[in-house]
């Protein structure tokens, strides 16, 4: 199901000449690393757990014998700490909506160029974190 998601989703995002297997392998790493980062960071800003949400990528590096990335962008948490609840979690749900579409694209692109030997990208269910575009709801 979820290789067919990933194929779907592929075919809607990529327009293009394929990708390498390196540069499919390193862009996904890359946006999943990204993807943990902004979760992370407004983990306490946005509704559904965006580190809840994002466990089967800590699975992902675990098969691999990998560390897991567990870094906070310190600068933007500072920085959306100092805000209204409200605006704080509109810009975590931006910053969320276009890491997920990063790491969607490239998780596609990997799916297809991955070797059998590498474990499938974590198909992740991204809840909406704000109930209206503007967050109001806070």
């Amino acid at each position: 199901m979820h290789k067919l998601a990933y194929t779907t989703f592929a075919m809607l995002l990529t327009a293009g000449p394929a990708v390498s297997q390196t540069n499919a392998v390193e862009d996904m790493v890359r946006a999943m690393v990204e993807l943990k980062r902004t979760g992370a960071t407004c983990e306490p800003y946005v509704r559904g757990s965006p580190l809840t949400v994002m466990s089967g990528i800590d699975a992902y590096f675990t098969t691999l014998n990998q560390p897991v990335p567990n870094t906070v962008d310190q600068r933007t948490k500072d920085s959306i700490g100092k805000l209204i609840k409200q605006h704080a979690a509109y810009i975590c749900s931006t910053k969320l909506e276009k890491a997920q579409t990063n790491y969607l694209r490239a998780a596609a692109a990997y799916m297809q160029t991955k070797q059998e030997k590498w474990p499938d990208a974590p198909w992740i269910e991204f809840p909406q974190w704000c109930q209206d575009p503007a967050c109001a709801d806070y």
